[in-house]
């Protein structure tokens, strides 16, 4: 729809541009020129519920302006510290003013690296307001986004070995520590069998063993 727009008013625009320099020439083109809308620069910052900033989250920002149903639509992808920009048309005024919508991407997730966990959270952004940038240039905006973790993975750790000491062995994480019940039960089963298993091989062995008779002498 943005670039039907586009389209459409670029071909308008040259045909007044050649009306302008058939009938007045440079001076004409000059007027028509700046009478094509503006370009102004937003920016912004993206953070979660606590106030910190989320890095690399890409963004959609879009223009709708009524009745003539204009759209346009930019790409932006919050820095290091949160921050955005874009270049925006300066469409709306304060009795007509357009929409604007930031979303981030669906898919859009950050990484926190711990000391032996990674957690990978998902982040939800959708803003829309009514501007006016035809009137006055546009604000720099704060805009706090939801973040759902949706998972974590955790690796051994180990601690170096060094000149002082240490060691290069590895310490498994907390999650993967076994710890056996405090009631468990003394297996005295396995003891039991093998001391009957013993006494009847003994027995066994003393009634196939041959018998000595003793003869009494008269």
């Amino acid at each position: 729809m943005g670039l039907r727009y586009r389209t459409i008013r670029a071909a308008g625009s040259a045909l007044l541009v050649a009306a302008a320099v058939g009938t007045g020439g440079m001076a004409g083109m000059t007027s028509v020129l700046a009478a094509d809308p503006a370009i102004v620069g937003l920016a912004g910052t993206v953070v979660d519920s606590g106030g910190a900033p989320l890095a690399g989250i890409p963004l959609m920002i879009t223009e709708i302006v009524l009745p003539d149903g204009g759209a346009s639509a930019v790409e932006a992808t919050t820095a290091a510290d949160g921050s955005f920009t874009a270049a925006l048309e300066a469409w709306g005024t304060a009795d007509a003013p357009a929409t604007l919508t930031i979303k981030a991407a669906p898919d859009a997730v950050i990484e926190v690296l711990g000391d032996s966990c990674s957690q990978t959270w998902g982040v939800e952004l959708s803003d829309t307001r009514d501007v006016a940038y035809a009137d006055a240039p546009p604000e720099a905006l704060t805009l706090t986004a939801t973040t759902t973790l949706l998972g974590e993975v955790c690796g051994a750790t180990g601690i170096p070995k060094t000149s002082r000491g240490g060691s290069a062995g590895l310490t498994p994480p907390p999650t993967d520590a076994v710890v056996a019940p405090a009631d468990a039960v003394p297996d005295r089963l396995g003891p039991a069998l093998t001391i009957g298993f013993v006494v009847g091989l003994l027995a066994a062995a003393a009634a196939l063993l041959p018998h000595r008779r003793i003869r009494r002498r008269d």
